[in-house]
């Protein structure tokens, strides 16, 4: 899954609105000790890859329901190797933290729903009124 890519600052400002937990949980030797013992279970040479992903998750950056699918992507693992790497990272990094993923994430899904600003519904007339700035169609 494509993801734009955030700069230093924008990251540290979104890890500063997390919870402790979850902020314990990115930066967690018992994270990077289950992230390198997965890998190495699955033969995934891409540990540095692996860890950014799940950073994301545990940032509210990529839902958890994309882990399998982003794997396969970032990593170029086959289909079932990413499925048990899910189940793993699952069972020891994200489980763990699953209420404060699941805040997070309703926290990111409220603000996605939100609609931006105060628009008012327009008449219809007003809407088919022809429209100065554009040049027309020939």
């Amino acid at each position: 899954m494509f993801m734009e890519e955030l700069s230093r600052d924008q990251l540290w400002a979104i890890y500063n609105t997390l919870s402790d937990t979850l902020k314990d949980a990115i930066f967690s030797e018992d994270t990077a000790d289950a992230i390198f013992n997965i890998c190495k279970l699955y033969e995934i040479d891409k540990n540095s890859e692996v860890a950014k992903i799940v950073g994301r998750i545990l940032m509210g950056l990529l839902p958890p329901e994309f882990l399998k699918d982003t794997l396969q992507e970032e990593t170029g693992i086959n289909e079932d190797i990413a499925k048990k790497t899910t189940m793993e990272i699952e069972h020891f990094i994200l489980n763990p933290v699953k209420k404060e993923l699941d805040a997070l994430y309703q926290e990111v899904q409220e603000k996605k729903e939100k609609p931006a600003g105060d628009i008012k519904e327009q008449p219809l007339e007003e809407l088919e009124k022809e429209d100065d700035y554009r040049e027309p169609i020939q």
